[in-house]
This record gives structure tokens, C-alpha cells and sequence, in this order.
């Protein structure tokens, strides 16, 4: 199969002479202990809420708890308090060898925990994981974990890519689980957290010998918290962990375990977790259903924990996660009709140790690897290795099974063949003195083809020969520079009963196994065969040997192979750093580029980026303990590793109800040293199991992936304007610029922004919103108050649904930016969320996908938000206030060149942003579009520009070029205001504007001279003047047309140019036969003739310079004779003929802007409405905050209104005693600043000076506004 690993393995080799036997030189192994270690000062917690749920989480490895006051236990929805998991936490444990001290060779057991174990032994190193240095922001604490949509909180640089020689560190890019600035999450967390500081057993155990000072296991773990706000998973949170062995020391014995523990509804007592062996599922459920206050009469929901990726062994022989056997249909990735565990392979095996105790081949095989049916559920088993080519599809030219070898394995208890390699004299014989069966790695060798029996006659099998030369046809499969059968190798095996050659390596100084060679034969001459080196460079070992025998069993994420064969050459060949264009190494070279052995990602598809290649080996051990039973201090790290650890043990029985905690684990596998393992888990909220098991298997599928789907738009940046009754809201257009690089990569158009939509609540969780019910009843969408989708013809329901509910795309209304909502009520805060939304890919079943709301409700009641939500209170502005406006006539902005009678108008959208004394130019470019045959050449508008001249040294282009001055479309909004124009789309007569000094004269008439195909005459932007004059007093000019010309002649008609003054020549044309035809040349008369034969009327056919410089025809003139009460036009008489016309490049507009003010008269003559509301106030009211607390009476409010600006109010008791001084706006500018202005509401919270609670009774107010006068009243408080 393809494969390339950029890094890895550099090893020479030497064909030995040692009985002819072949060996390679010591092995460079790849992996060098790095130089990162813990700090804890970098300790640092976040709160991940890129979706539906809330949690707190930190860089040591533990989300939900950090020892914070304001910590979020998986809150869902989030904003509303409402919890349902008290702590995760990982736990990595191995059982060593001792390596140093008094006992070398001691077994030991060490277990890295991520909290709540203190140092016994009073030292100031911590007992626990720690977060490496160098992955957060070090300006401090407050700037939280690195975060993707945070680059405030990113550090300076990544020490992990100071290796990338393209871009060192990757300063201002984020470190994206998919590559350099990939944002493929929502929201993603990233961080590092290691063991070093663990110096428990450092007497004793030393992980890495390049640092003795080097504690616990020499792990490293990366790790990534993900969100999305997909309509499928938004309800889920994604925990990756990657962890590496970074020491020198393989680990032969490792285990993973997850500790969960519940607090479902609020109320921790009455809860049940348990797993469910049969769905692979951890749930935490509450016992009645009833929460704390925070969930008022609603259900509480459960939490449910999929565990999406377990460590994976490659080693074992056996398909543990049944992907290359029998949970896998597709023959060309998996080894169809592989041969199955049966109940047989157990007798014998310790299935907890590692080691093929019974030497069929297999390791720690054990009953969940057969098939069986009882009453949890029925299981196909799982395929295994048994080195034959069992669907057909292996190498060509491969060796195969034939009956004589079917006749030998006949007689091996396993059906091995060769058979018995316990007495088997080859492995007796010496290799520099010690027996091959004394040598490392002979568990490797010793088992070589299981359970061949008749089916398999004539089958391919591995024999550890290139049979088909991959390596000429194809150097990015193969393996170039591989050594190749010699005849010394032939006459070697032929002394072999099963044409055996064994091949050597050697490593750290001592020569072990790499493998067997079989059947080598004459037709092998010239063959390369499997040396367990990288002769190509490329880090891969052995490529194109052996290939596609045994698919996807013991299938691994470091082995630089596309295992199962989904990396695609047009889209995913992006090289190391998984960008394409970087030039990084492996980009564009045809092969798969494996980020395997590096801190890089690698391709898509491949080893680090492609989940399916690891054959995990799922949940192996469940325990469930009550909370607070398990002291991590106290308790020993052996205990913790057989208790937790041991494959085996599951606590699948039901507590009873209380407060308890559930461990669950995955082992044991090898972590050999450099070597990465993984798990990784989703933590689901939802309403009932069923709904956890449907979020389950959408996380499932998003694993399925790789994590990589649709992608919401942008998020936009919103502005809220408060008004009287009203809300304004805008925004801006990034989001209509985004494009979805998943689409992009599967060859689709990535530009599918489609819409916003925004949608309002009264609280910060926006449930409010969320009415729209999927057909199982659960509340699934929100509704928005207001829709704006592009005008491209995708309208109505997405074809897609989501548990019955289909996704409203729309109706055509058209792109907007300006929202105003005129049905609210003053004094009540509300929370507006804008989100993009695309169009979705029906064909490939994606749904459209929606930006998230980013709202926070910190534990003290304050409200954070996000970009795309506003939190904002409507009310009316001051007494006496003014707008802000632009200097205008009649509603209009001054022209101050040009001609044009398009005119502009605006609007102010937030006054606030409006700045005074500001100067603005609005310029014009033109263009000339050509006429067809019959139509004439049409001068109009191009583009604006909008320029701020306030300093008119250097002025500043705010709106560039822009072609939003047509008619429904929308002009960006600059400094609180919008350009609304009125556009004349081309040159034409304004015949309201235009006629004679007389108006008993035939009306004139101007259009474009169009003589097809000769002449198409311009619409001149200008106006004129029509003159009769006397007889024959001035000339007109020739006009030729075609090969025609019309002769100059006397006339009676002169023609001005208004603008300039200037006379305008023109060619006459007697249509109506009164003066001799058109071709006559005596003098003319400017006539009509109505009652001819047909009617017709002269025409003046202007000629002009034209926008080239030459001289062209312009308009025609002539006289409307379909007035039958009106006369031909005589001496004396003059037309004006006026043109509407477009902004053109003549035009210039200027204007200033002025903000808003207070007119005081008039606020003063508004004291009397002045008022209290509401009055009396009894007990609460709706203006009244949500209690951001959970407990107490929560927040009151009493709102003086109409209030003037700078205004005081003392509120009194009956008796006179001053209980209260509040002043409008204290604090903002003296209360005279546009945002001051624009609230004339004041709010009182019902305590004293003191802080204390009022009580009830009448109470007496004071209002003083400086400049303006005082009022007084009365209110009362009825509790």
C-alpha cells in the first residue's frame, strides 16, 4: 500500500556472512527524548461553550473541576446553571522494571494522575500531570488555554514546530490538530501536560536515560478539547488524548483509564451511573428526574460518555476492533474471510500478560475476541493474522499454500505452519554463539502461518519477498534500495524443509530477529526481500512487501502506511504541516506524507490524522465506587494499576442511587519508547438515553471522519443600538466571504454561505428560542424573528432532516445588514444572536450548518458575549435630544460638482459612532457600455467611493469602488450611518423638467440617434436650449449615413448647451416634407406636420465631442405632433431640454457629520414626564434580571424615565431622611457622550446608600438637572 513517513528509521545494512546469513547494522532509531517539560506555573483553566454545553476545562488533563469558585460541571444548556458532571480525569499507569537503585529488575507500578495527589514526601515537585511549558499566552492566567478563536491566548511560539524550516514556531498561526491555521473545530482547545516532577519511584525507575532527573513514565500527552456547533453534535464535547511515550524505556504494560464522577441535576445524591456493555456507553443519570432550582419543573437530562478511540495493538495478531475481519464489508480496505478466534485459542493463554502463553501465534487472546450469544448481546468474534491472503487481493507472484504444507501444519495442534517451533532444530542452530531461539524478537518469528488447513489451498502467504518489485513500479509503495536475493540465500533455504531464510538486525549493539524469509526458491533470484530497515530514507519500513494480506489486523497510526487506503492524491498530498502551498516537505510529491514520529500532523488520511488506523482494543476494565471513597494520596500506584487497569474486571450491575463515581479503562497494551497511543472520548448531554445514543452515534460518525465535516460560516461581528421601542442591530459581511475547506477537499464548491438568520431572547441561554421540537418532541432548533438569505433561488426547507425536522434555508428575501425590531418594551434587557448559515450539500447528506451563539454567564451574574450577540435594554434617550445627522438639504447630500440628478439620502443606524465635525466626499467612476445593433451607447455609473477628508492631508477611502449604489442594494454602514441612493440608471429626457417658453408649442422630444447599422448616437449627459430663430440664420452640419450624406443647410433652429454656453452643431432632417426632403439644401424650417401622410416631424441631429475626443452623434430632437391642440414652434420661441442622468465621474458629493445633542428648552419643557415605573412596585416586576445566583431573592429594579441629561435623583423617605442619590449615566463623559444621550432611564436596585433593603412605603423623589430645572414626585414600595 502507499505509504511515506518523512521521519523515521535511518539504518544502514550489511549482508553478513554468518552462514550465509543475512543482517542489518545497528538500527538509528528515529526517536529522541525531548527537551519539553512541566510547569506548573502554566497551569491554566478555560471554559469551552462553542456549542450547547458549558464546561470548565485545564491544561492537566481534567475538565469540570479546577478548584475555581466559578467552575462549570458540564452545564447544558449552557448559561442556565444547570449541571451534570462533577470531574474527568485520565489516569496513564505501566508496569516497569526497576532500572536503577538496590532491586534492578524489581516490577513496579507507576500511575500518573492529573489531580488531588499531594507529595508524600514534602518536596515541591508535583505527584501529578502538569502542563508542558510553552503552550499558553505567559502574559498570564487570564488569557486562559491556547484557543483556537482566541489568538490572544496563543503563545508567542510553538515549541513543538520550531522544526518546521519553512516557518519556525509558527508564530501568529494555531496549532490545529489538522495542520497550521486548519480551524476545523469551532471551538478547539490545545495543550500539553506531562509527568516529570512524578519522583515517587525515581530511586528506582528512571523513564529516560538522557535526564536522570526525569520522573514518572516520561509521558507526554497532547491533548485538544473540541466543540462544534453542527445541528448533530452540538451537544457534545470531544476529549482527545494523545499520549507518548517520551523517555527512552519501552512499556510493555500500559493502561488508560477515564474517572468520571457525576453530579446529574444539581443534586449529587440521587444519581446511578453504569456502563452499558452492549452500546460501549458510560451514562450518568439522575434518579427521579428532579434537579436543583436551576432546572425549575423541567426533566433533568443525562450524561452519557462514548468512547470514540481506545489505544490500539499491533502486535497481538488479533483484529481488536474487528475493522480488517468482521465488522468490516469492503474487501479492498479489510481482509475478507479472515479466519475467526475461536473458543479453542484460549486454552493455554494468560490473557493478562502480554505473551503468547500457548504460542498459537496470538497474544492475550480471551473471550471477547470469540463469538457468542447470551444475554448482554451476540458477537461475530474478530478476525486474526494468520498470514494468508484470504479475499484474493494479496501481492502477485506471492508464494502459496500448497498441499504439502496443508500436510505439516495437519500435525501442529494450532495448524501452524512450519509446525511446532518448540522442537524445531532450526531455531537450535548459532549465530555468533547464541541459539536463533535465544535471540530478541523470536516471539516475533516462531509463529509464522495459523490455521492452515484445506480451505486455504492455493492461497497466497506472506513470505517476506517482494514478488511484484513494487519498489520499480511504483517508488512511492515500494521500498527502492531494498537488498535482493542472492543465490547464496537460494542455496541457503534449499537446505531447509520449509525453504527457510532468517534475516537479522541488529540493535543497540546485539543482534536480534527482524524476520523469516520462506519458500525462497530459484524464481526469488534478484527479489528484494523484508530487512526491517529504511533503505529509501523515507522513515517507512519494508514498504510494498507483503502487501494487502492481512488489511487492516494489527493496523497502526505510525507506520507511515495509508492502512486503509483513503488518502486521496488530489486533495490531501499537502506535505508535513497539512497546508497546502507551504513547500513543506512531502507536499505535491504523490505519496502520502505521514506526520508520524514528528510534532507535525502529516497528510489527511494517514497514520496521526486517519482514526481508523489503529486496531483498538476497547474497554477493558469498568469499575463504579462511591464519591469521596478514593484518596489518590493515600492510595498506592499498585493499587490503583490492578484495581483500575487489569483487563477484565466490569462493574456492570446498577448502584443504588447516591453519589458515586465510575472508573473506566483501557488496557494493556505496549508503549513502546517514542511510540503514541490515544483515547479519546465524547461527554454527551441530552435529554434520555435514547437522545445520548443518537448524539452517540453522531460523534461516532464525526469520528468516523476524522473529525472533518461541513463548516459553519464565519462568525459575524454584531453592534446593538438601543432606542425608544425599538432595537436596531447590524452587522458586518466577513461571513458571506467564508469557504468551507472540508467542501473544498472533497472537490466541491467551499463558497456556500446562504443566509442569517437572528433571533432574540430575555435570557442568556436563549431558551426563549429554542421552540422547535424534532419529531420525538425534543427541542432541536430555535426560531429566529428574522431571516435574510441571498436571492439565488435555494429557498425553503433543506432536503435533510434531523430527526424529522428539516433546516429552513429561506425565501429568495435578499441579503441584509440592518435589522430593526420595533416590538419591544422598554426597560426589558434582551440578548440578540446573528448566525450564518449555509447552504448544506443534500446530495452527500449534509445538513446546513449554523454559527454558534456566543454567550457566557459568569458565576458572579456578569454577562460575556461573543461576537455575534449583543446584550441591550431599549429605552427612550434623554429629554430633549437630537438625533445625529448629516449636513443635507432637504433630507438630501449637497452635490458640490457636477450635473447628475441622481440624488443620495442616508440614514443614521447608530448614532453613537457618528463623529462630529467629521468631513466626507463621495467620488464616481463611469463607463461607456457599448449599444447593440439597434440600441445606442450608454454612459453610466461604475462604482463610489466614499472618502473621509477630515484632514484633508491625508484622506482616507472608506467605502472603495463600490457597486452597492444600485437600486435594493445595501451600502456598508461607516461611522453610524448608511448611504441611501437614488440612482438615474442612464441619460435620458426629463419631460416634467423639459418644454417651451410657450406652452402652446408641440412639446421637444430627445432620444438617441440610432441608424442601424451605421449610426448609434450617445446619451450625452448635458442639457440644452432649443432657439427660433430667423430664417436661415444658422447653418447645420452634414451628417453621412452609410453612403448617404445629409447636406448642410440653412435653418431657423439654434442649439446651446446649457452648461457650457456653448452653440451645438447638428445635422437637420426635413422628415415631414415641408422644406424639400432631407437631401434638400434649401432653408429650413424646425416643423411637424400631424396631418401628412404619415405624420412626422423634422429632426436635430446633435453632434458632439464624445467621451474618445472625436465627434459623434448624440440625440435627436424632435417635436411630439400628437398634440393636436398645440402649434409648430415660431421665432421667439425657446425649449429647455433637461436630462435626468447618473452619477457620473463629474460628480462630486460633500457633507459633515454632526452628532447628537440636547436641545434644553425643550427638555426642560419635558420635566412633567418624568415617571417612575412601575409605581407602586409590588413585590417584582418585569424588568427585573434574571437571579444570577442559587440562592436569594435575586435583583430588583425601579426605573425613573424620561429623564433629562446630568440628571440627579434623591429618592426620600415621607419623614425627609435622604435614603438614596443616583445620577443618570454616572461615570460616561459627564453624561453629555452619544451613549449617554441615548439612555434617559435610571435605574434603582431598591437598596440603600448602605446596600440595605428598602422597605415598603411611599417614598419621595428629587429630579435636578443642571441648566434645565428640577421635578419632584411620589412612588410607593408594596413588598
Amino acid at each position: 500500500m502507499c505509504k511515506r513517513l518523512t521521519f523515521g528509521l535511518l539504518v544502514g545494512l550489511i549482508t553478513g556472512s554468518i552462514s550465509h546469513w543475512a543482517y542489518g547494522q545497528e538500527i538509528e532509531r528515529r526517536h529522541v527524548p525531548s527537551q519539553e517539560r512541566v510547569d506548573p506555573l502554566e497551569r491554566r483553566r478555560d471554559d469551552i461553550d462553542g456549542n450547547n454545553v458549558r464546561a470548565t476545562i485545564t491544561n492537566w488533563l481534567q475538565t469540570a473541576q479546577s478548584g475555581n469558585p466559578g467552575d462549570f460541571w458540564y452545564e447544558w444548556p449552557k448559561n442556565t446553571r444547570r449541571i451534570y458532571v462533577a470531574l474527568t480525569q485520565l489516569w496513564v499507569g505501566a508496569q516497569v522494571k526497576a532500572n536503577t537503585g538496590t532491586n534492578p529488575g524489581q516490577t513496579l507500578y507507576i500511575v500518573d494522575v492529573a489531580d488531588f495527589r499531594q507529595n508524600r514526601f514534602g518536596g515541591t515537585n508535583s505527584w501529578t500531570f502538569e502542563p508542558i511549558k510553552g503552550y499558553v499566552n505567559p502574559a498570564g492566567s487570564a488569557y486562559g488555554i491556547a484557543q483556537s478563536d482566541e489568538p490572544d491566548s496563543w503563545p508567542p511560539f510553538w515549541p513543538d514546530k520550531l522544526a518546521d524550516r519553512n516557518d519556525p514556531g509558527w508564530r501568529g498561526s494555531w496549532n490545529g490538530f489538522f495542520g497550521k491555521n486548519i480551524f476545523n473545530a469551532d471551538q478547539e482547545f490545545f495543550f500539553k501536560a506531562g509527568d516529570d516532577q512524578y519522583d515517587r519511584y525515581l530511586s528506582a525507575y528512571r523513564p529516560d536515560s538522557t535526564d536522570p532527573s526525569r520522573g514518572g513514565l516520561g509521558l507526554i500527552v497532547d491533548s485538544r478539547i473540541m466543540a462544534w456547533s453542527q445541528i448533530l453534535i452540538d451537544d457534545v464535547v470531544f476529549l482527545l488524548y494523545e499520549v507518548k511515550n517520551d523517555g527512552t524505556e519501552d512499556l510493555e504494560r500500559v493502561g488508560f483509564t477515564i474517572w468520571l464522577a457525576d453530579c446529574v441535576g444539581g443534586d449529587c445524591g440521587d444519581d446511578i451511573p453504569f456502563f452499558d456493555i452492549l452500546e460501549d456507553v458510560a451514562f450518568m443519570t439522575d434518579r427521579d428526574g428532579v434537579g436543583d432550582q436551576n432546572f425549575g419543573t423541567d426533566p433533568v437530562g443525562v450524561a452519557a460518555f462514548a468512547f470514540l478511540e481506545t489505544p490500539g495493538n499491533a502486535l497481538d495478531r488479533i483484529d481488536n476492533d474487528a475493522d480488517g475481519s468482521t465488522g468490516n464489508p469492503d474487501c479492498t480496505v479489510a481482509e475478507c474471510n479472515s479466519p475467526v478466534v475461536r473458543a479453542e485459542f484460549l486454552e493455554g493463554e494468560d490473557p493478562l500478560n502480554g505473551i503468547d502463553d500457548n504460542g498459537n501465534g496470538l497474544i492475550d487472546e480471551n473471550a471477547s475476541h470469540i463469538p457468542f450469544t447470551n444475554e448482554l448481546g451476540s458477537s461475530p468474534g474478530v478476525g486474526f493474522a494468520d498470514g494468508i491472503d484470504n479475499d484474493g487481493d494479496g501481492e502477485e507472484g506471492s508464494s502459496v499454500v500448497t498441499q504439502e504444507m496443508i500436510d505439516q501444519a495437519a500435525s501442529d495442534r494450532w495448524r501452524r505452519w512450519p509446525p511446532a517451533f518448540e522442537a524445531d532444530p532450526f531455531f537450535d542452530q548459532l549465530v555468533e554463539g547464541v541459539r536463533l531461539r535465544d535471540l530478541p524478537g523470536f516471539e516475533r518469528v516462531r509463529v509464522h502461518l495459523i490455521d492452515v488447513g484445506p480451505e486455504d489451498l492455493g492461497m497466497k502467504f506472506k513470505d517476506g519477498i517482494d514478488n511484484d518489485d513494487t519498489a520499480a513500479k511504483d517508488p512511492c509503495r515500494g521500498e527502492p534500495g531494498s537488498p535482493r536475493v542472492t543465490q547464496e540465500m537460494v542455496d541457503q533455504a534449499a537446505q531447509d524443509p520449509y525453504g527457510r531464510y532468517p534475516v537479522f538486525v541488529r540493535r543497540n549493539g546485539r543482534l536480534q530477529w527482524c524476520t523469516i524469509l520462506h519458500q525462497v526458491g530459484p524464481e526469488d533470484l534478484g527479489k528484494p526481500y523484508k530487512d526491517c530497515l529504511d533503505n529509501d530514507g523515507n522513515g517507512a519500513v519494508d514498504e510494498g512487501i507483503d502487501e494487502n494480506i492481512d488489511e487492516m489486523i494489527d493496523e497502526r497510526r505510525d507506520d507511515g502506511i495509508d492502512n486503509d487506503g483513503d488518502w486521496n492524491l488530489l486533495r490531501d498530498d499537502t506535505g508535513l504541516d497539512g497546508v497546502p502551498n507551504t513547500g513543506d516537505p512531502g507536499e505535491d510529491d504523490s505519496c502520502p506524507t505521514s506526520g508520524a514520529g514528528t510534532s507535525f500532523p502529516g497528510e489527511r488520511n494517514i497514520d496521526k490524522t486517519d482514526v481508523a488506523e489503529s486496531d483498538q482494543i476497547g474497554i477493558t476494565n469498568v469499575r463504579i465506587f462511591p464519591a469521596g471513597s478514593l484518596n489518590l494520596t493515600q492510595t498506592p500506584d499498585q493499587t490503583l494499576f490492578n484495581r483500575f487497569m487489569i483487563p477484565g474486571f466490569l462493574d456492570l450491575e446498577r448502584p443504588p442511587a447516591g453519589d458515586n463515581d465510575l472508573a473506566v479503562s483501557s488496557g494493556l497494551f505496549p508503549l513502546t519508547a517514542g511510540q503514541i497511543e490515544r483515547i479519546s472520548l465524547a461527554v454527551i448531554l441530552a435529554a434520555n438515553r435514547s437522545e445520548a445514543l443518537k448524539g452517540r452515534d453522531y460523534a461516532l460518525s464525526a469520528y468516523a471522519e476524522d473529525y472533518q465535516f461541513a463548516q459553519a460560516p464565519l462568525t459575524p461581528t454584531v453592534v446593538a443600538v438601543p432606542g425608544d421601542g425599538r432595537v436596531t442591530l447590524y452587522w458586518d459581511s466577513k461571513a458571506e466571504e467564508s469557504v468551507d475547506s472540508y467542501l473544498e477537499s472533497i472537490g466541491l464548491d467551499g463558497r456556500d454561505f446562504e443566509g442569517y438568520r437572528i433571533y432574540r431572547a430575555t435570557d442568556p441561554a436563549f431558551l426563549d428560542a429554542l421552540v422547535i421540537t424534532d419529531g420525538f418532541g425534543n427541542l432541536t432548533f430555535r426560531k429566529p424573528i428574522a431571516q435574510f438569505d441571498l436571492k439565488n433561488g435555494i429557498t425553503g426547507f433543506h432536503p435533510i432532516d434531523i430527526n424529522g425536522i428539516k433546516f429552513y434555508l429561506g425565501n429568495d428575501n435578499g441579503i441584509r445588514h440592518v435589522f430593526v425590531d420595533t416590538t419591544v418594551t422598554n426597560g426589558i434587557t434582551y440578548y440578540y444572536a446573528v448566525t450564518a448559515y449555509d447552504r448544506g450539500v443534500a446530495e452527500i447528506n449534509i445538513a446546513p450548518t449554523e454559527t454558534p451563539i456566543r454567550i457566557r454567564r459568569l458565576p458572579d451574574g456578569t454577562i460575556q458575549t461573543g461576537p455575534n450577540v449583543v446584550r441591550v435594554t431599549p429605552t427612550a434617550p434623554v429629554a430633549g435630544y437630537r438625533n445625529a445627522e448629516l449636513e443635507n438639504v432637504d433630507g438630501f447630500l449637497p452635490r458640490v460638482a457636477g450635473f447628475t440628478t441622481s440624488r443620495i439620502a442616508y440614514q443614521i443606524i447608530d448614532p453613537r459612532a457618528v463623529r462630529e465635525g467629521a468631513r466626507y466626499r463621495i467620488v464616481f467612476e463611469d463607463t461607456l457600455i457599448a449599444g447593440t445593433r439597434t440600441t445606442p451607447d450608454t454612459l453610466t455609473t461604475k462604482n463610489f467611493s466614499l472618502i473621509d477628508i477630515t484632514d484633508a492631508a491625508r484622506p482616507d477611502t472608506l467605502i472603495r469602488r463600490s457597486t452597492a449604489f444600485k437600486p435594493g442594494q445595501e451600502v456598508p454602514i461607516v461611522d453610524g450611518f448608511q448611504l441611501i441612493f437614488f440612482p438615474d440608471p442612464y441619460v435620458v429626457q426629463d419631460r416634467a423638467s423639459s418644454g417651451w417658453n410657450n406652452p402652446d408649442v408641440f412639446a421637444p422630444v430627445m432620444e438617441p440617434f440610432v441608424q442601424p447599422p451605421f449610426i448609434k448616437g450617445l446619451r450625452n449627459p448635458a442639457d440644452y436650449r432649443i432657439e427660433i430663430v430667423a430664417d436661415g440664420s444658422v447653418m447645420s452640419e452634414p451628417l453621412r449615413i452609410g453612403a448617404q450624406t445629409i447636406p448642410a443647410r440653412p435653418t431657423n433652429v439654434r442649439v446651446i448647451n446649457i452648461a457650457t454656453g456653448q452653440p451645438v452643431k447638428f445635422a437637420f432632417l426635413d422628415r415631414d416634407n415641408t422644406d424639400g426632403g432631407v437631401l434638400s439644401t434649401t432653408p429650413a424650417r424646425f416643423t411637424a406636420s400631424p396631418g401628412a401622410n404619415p405624420p412626422a416631424s423634422d429632426f436635430l441631429v446633435l453632434i458632439e465631442p464624445l467621451p474618445d475626443g472625436r465627434e459623434g452623434v448624440t440625440w435627436r430632437i424632435s417635436l411630439d405632433f400628437t398634440q393636436s391642440d398645440r402649434r409648430n414652434p415660431r421665432e421667439g420661441d425657446v425649449a429647455t431640454l433637461i436630462t435626468r442622468k447618473p452619477f457620473l465621474s463629474s460628480d462630486v458629493f460633500e457633507f459633515t457629520a454632526k452628532g447628537p445633542t440636547v436641545d434644553r428648552e425643550r427638555a426642560r419643557q419635558l420635566l412633567d414626564q418624568i415617571q417612575v415605573v412601575p409605581n407602586p412596585y409590588i413585590a417584582t416586576n418585569r424588568f427585573e434580571a434574571q437571579n444570577p445566583f442559587t440562592t436569594g431573592r435575586g435583583p430588583r429594579a425601579i426605573h425613573f424615565i424620561h429623564l433629562p441629561p446630568q440628571a440627579t435623583v434623591r429618592i426620600f423617605t415621607v419623614g425627609g431622611r435622604l435614603v438614596r442619590t443616583l445620577r443618570l449615566n454616572e461615570g460616561a463623559n459627564d453624561g453629555l457622550d452619544a451613549a449617554s444621550l441615548l439612555n434617559g432611564t435610571l435605574v434603582w436596585d431598591l437598596l440603600t446608600e448602605d446596600g440595605l433593603e428598602v422597605s415598603y412605603g411611599v417614598y419621595l423623589y428629587h429630579v435636578e438637572a443642571p441648566g434645565i430645572g428640577e421635578k419632584t414626585g411620589t412612588f410607593a414600595i408594596i413588598k
